[in-house]
């Protein structure tokens, strides 16, 4: 899925409308025998006014975001890719980069036994630490995945507990950009299943170790 479609996003181009796009990731995904359970397009102004666009008929002319969750084989993995067409604001960095630190803790503190609400705590903290209280409460974290999207999500009063080899998709997002990818928890290892090789990332230190998110992609 993190192949099918970074090759996808690197080949757009402005002009193109957000259901047209939707199209284009569902086939690239299709190819790969996946099939898009969940098909997420927004460009320009709609990133900052939509956590979970629908695609319109709009035409993207500057910055772009998909997300997608791909089946295959009854397993779902989620992702988000964004590019830009124009240089990088400022803004869109510093807010990216934050969602990143968020995104980096919730790995850290994915940990055999750690609870739904331990890890939502920590990623209300992290939104507070960066300078976007807040945030948290604008569109669900992410959580265990599976054979749904989302076995369960993560909140203030969630119960359920991590589980080595269990598969987590956690999606942080701060008004006009999120992180989203898929990985696998086993023991105290966290491996990344849907990095898009030669996409842009973002390192960040935590818990001793690095984590990698990726970041917007300048066409």
């Amino acid at each position: 899925a993190g192949e099918a479609i970074g090759n996808l996003m690197r080949s757009l181009g402005p002009g193109e409308t957000e259901r047209e796009i939707a199209r284009r990731a569902s086939d690239a995904l299709a190819a790969y025998g996946i099939h898009t359970v969940v098909n997420l397009v927004a460009a320009d102004e709609r990133i900052q006014k939509f956590r979970h666009p629908v695609p319109t008929d709009k035409r993207w002319e500057r910055v772009l975001m998909v997300v997608v969750c791909a089946r295959r084989g009854g397993l779902i993995a989620s992702l988000t890719r964004i590019v830009s067409a124009v240089p990088l604001t400022g803004e869109l960095k510093r807010r990216t980069e934050a969602a990143a630190n968020v995104f980096a803790q919730l790995l850290s503190q994915t940990r055999p036994g750690a609870t739904g609400a331990e890890l939502y705590k920590v990623a209300a903290r992290e939104y507070q630490r960066q300078g976007f209280e807040g945030e948290e409460h604008l569109h669900h974290q992410g959580g265990a995945t599976g054979y749904r999207t989302r076995d369960w999500v993560a909140h203030p009063l969630s119960e359920e507990r991590v589980h080595s080899s269990q598969a987590f998709a956690w999606n942080p997002s701060i008004t006009g950009t999120k992180v989203e990818e898929t990985a696998i928890v086993s023991g105290d290892e966290i491996e990344a299943l849907t990095r898009t090789h030669g996409w842009p990332e973002i390192s960040v230190e935590a818990g001793g170790r690095d984590y990698f998110s990726p970041d917007v992609l300048l066409l």
